[in-house]
């Protein structure tokens, strides 16, 4: 059965948004009697009967509910590039493999310098129906590296990588899967040596990702499959 979106799951009757309508009846080509699964991105999930398989407003009856449990906090904090569409590649992916939250930041070097949230909740919701996920993940407000670096609620686990020389750790040897963690990935021209020094002194760890200079895309990505898939 395939999953579906819907931000309010009631205990009865629901109707799917015109887009997924159209791409149930359309092209999946559920009928009448059919089931789905449909997710609230905060951790339910549902299972429901279609009972009026309409392209455009498609009803449902939900049968069943099962809610999920919060997933450990797995942050990526970054510098957005020029290109919206790494930026995207970014979210898709990180999405995929399992952050739950997002900390876009501006540091010296940094290529662009604000952001527009509106128009990544769309991936977000597209891949947490993609990738069986319950829960969004958080797209935090675009903020100032040395903002960021001191705020209070961030992970105990705190993870920069650069690109300089320095003393710096393997990621795989110290990540721990069952723990709350970030990890922070640098602009094209890399942190400045006053960022990578304010983290030190804000108990981050550095590390490294192996001996290739990676663009920003590739860096978020490796980061974050050592942090949550070994």
């Amino acid at each position: 059965m395939s999953t579906f979106y819907l931000r309010d799951i009631g205990n009865d009757v629901c109707h799917l948004s015109e887009n997924d309508s159209r791409h149930a009846i359309k092209v999946l080509r559920y009928k009448k009697s059919d089931f789905i699964y449909v997710v609230n991105g905060r951790g339910l999930l549902a299972k429901a009967e279609i009972i009026e398989a309409h392209p455009k407003k498609t009803k449902i009856k939900v049968l069943e509910t099962k809610k999920n449990k919060i997933p450990t906090h797995l942050g990526l904090a970054f510098c957005p590039t020029k290109s919206n569409e790494r930026n995207s590649f970014i979210i898709e992916k990180a999405t995929e493999i399992g952050v739950t939250d997002f900390y876009p930041i501006v540091a010296q070097n940094s290529e662009r310098r604000k952001w527009n949230v509106t128009k990544f909740e769309k991936i977000l919701i597209a891949t947490l129906k993609q990738s069986g996920r319950y829960w969004l993940p958080n797209i935090h407000k675009i903020e100032a590296f040395n903002d960021f670096i001191i705020r209070s609620e961030l992970p105990k686990l705190k993870f920069l990588a650069h690109c300089k020389e320095g003393k710096k750790l393997d990621l795989k040897n110290v990540v721990d899967t069952t723990k709350h963690q970030i990890v922070v990935v640098g602009p094209e021209g890399d942190f400045t040596l006053e960022e990578i020094n304010k983290s030190i002194n804000n108990k981050f760890e550095m590390i490294r990702l192996g001996d290739n200079r990676l663009r920003t895309e590739t860096a978020c990505i490796a980061s974050l499959s050592i942090m949550k898939l070994l």
